[in-house]
């Protein structure tokens, strides 16, 4: 279902921007390059192959026109730095805006809040990965126990809603995997319910917490994770697909991210 595009984002919005790379004409992506700043444009010249270059413009054209979405700042005139922890920022023009990225080989994503803790992750689920093992290593010992509950066929669908949930998380706090995988959790419920919870070290309250999940939709998997300055009774998700510089509708659920549709 669509229906009209209203860009305004109060305090409880979340508004999630994607764009599948491989919808852009090649002409278009090279129009993205010239959106970059400098230091964007020498680390885009690190990459060593073009179409690793080409994904890194498409990437920072989304970043640049989603942010100006909601100010009126041109999409070449964002500065963006980094906190200790590495985690990018809008530098200049002020903007009560927060943003974090992802992207597979197809999707890039892209989520915006009035908050300063948000984090989005997307993978895609029909890669080859080592289940059992890597749960193990990286999930608490409630997830752990409870992925060895499903069947074979149906553990690697929760193996990637566990990780993506934590992805998300990790980059919400800006900190990175060294906070430990394993010191924090998820509990999903039948109804759509997501449970969070963290060990006492981590210094956080879980009651804060929003995240949301695509599940069992398509090959690609996707979480979002909100830490509001204050507890929030209600949360809005909207999503936008979008070419940038192109086009832009939006998308009313449930979110299909499939690469053979």
């Amino acid at each position: 279902m669509w229906k009209t595009i209203n860009f305004k984002l109060s305090t409880n919005d979340i508004h999630i921007w994607l764009t599948r790379k491989s919808l852009i004409p090649a002409a278009l992506v090279r129009d993205y390059y010239s959106l970059m700043d400098e230091s964007q444009r020498a680390r885009n010249r690190r990459f060593s192959r073009q179409e690793l270059r080409d994904a890194d413009a498409i990437t920072r054209a989304l970043q640049r026109t989603v942010l100006s979405q909601y100010a009126d700042t041109s999409p070449s005139e964002w500065r963006f730095s980094q906190d200790a922890a590495g985690k990018p920022y809008v530098a200049a023009p002020t903007a009560s805006l927060s943003f974090n990225l992802s992207h597979t080989s197809e999707w890039v994503v892209c989520a915006v809040a009035r908050h300063p803790f948000i984090g989005v992750d997307i993978e895609h689920c029909e890669r080859n990965v080592t289940i059992v093992p890597l749960a193990k290593r990286f999930f608490s010992p409630q997830e752990y126990l409870e992925l060895l509950r499903f069947s074979t066929g149906e553990q690697k669908s929760r193996f990637f809603d566990y990780w993506t949930l934590k992805e998300a998380y990790i980059k919400a706090r800006g900190e990175g995997i060294s906070l430990g995988l394993n010191r924090f959790g998820f509990e999903l419920e039948p109804t759509g319910k997501i449970g969070f919870y963290c060990d006492s070290e981590l210094q956080d309250d879980p009651q804060l917490w929003h995240f949301g999940l695509s599940s069992g939709q398509g090959d690609h998997r996707m979480a979002l994770a909100l830490k509001p300055r204050s507890l929030l009774r209600d949360l809005n998700i909207q999503y936008f697909l979008t070419i940038p510089l192109c086009s832009t509708e939006v998308y009313q659920g449930p979110l299909l991210l499939d690469d053979q549709r």
